[in-house]
């Protein structure tokens, strides 16, 4: 998968980001723009150079099957864990998952974690900052990336402050 040039742009400043700090950080894509293809490549790439797992998260099963797709389409093995979509699967490193069906399973994902992608992060629920909350319990450095079309106060605050817009 060759990503197009904005979207190569707004992972390499992604990684550049987790690089250098622990803060959370947002990227605002319009509206196909190819979030989906962005999420895969840092995914990818953390797992890559930590050797460490990766959750991909998104609201809805459809966003979570689409998220998959995309990196199923790279070659690379991903796993889904979705009541919703009707998979609870943790084999692969890279795990696409849906907020509940996470939540509900929380302690399957303390430990061993790098990353958590979120998608639609102008959605910020309680249940997605508990999940964060869980994970830093494991990992004190868990980092947090998200994506939107849509930012408002509510993902400004969360992010504090820290966007990348494509």
């Amino acid at each position: 998968m060759t990503l197009r040039p904005y979207q190569q742009a707004a992972s390499d400043a992604a990684i550049a980001w987790v690089l250098q700090s622990i803060e959370p950080a947002c990227i605002e894509a319009v509206t196909a723009a190819g979030k989906s293809h962005v999420i895969a490549d840092m995914a990818l790439r953390i797992h890559d150079m930590t050797g460490k797992r990766v959750l991909c998260l998104a609201p809805s099963a459809e966003l979570v099957v689409q998220n998959r797709s995309k990196m199923l389409a790279t070659g690379t093995p991903a796993s889904m864990f979705s009541a919703s979509a009707g998979v609870k699967d943790l084999r692969h490193p890279i795990v696409f998952g849906s907020p509940l069906t996470v939540k509900n399973r929380i302690s399957r994902f303390q430990d061993g974690y790098a990353m958590v992608v979120l998608d639609e992060c102008h959605l910020i629920a309680p249940t997605v900052r508990n999940i964060i909350e869980e994970m830093r319990t494991g990992n004190p450095n868990l980092r947090v990336i998200g994506l939107t079309a849509t930012p408002g106060k509510q993902t400004f605050a969360f992010f504090r402050q820290n966007l990348v817009s494509e």
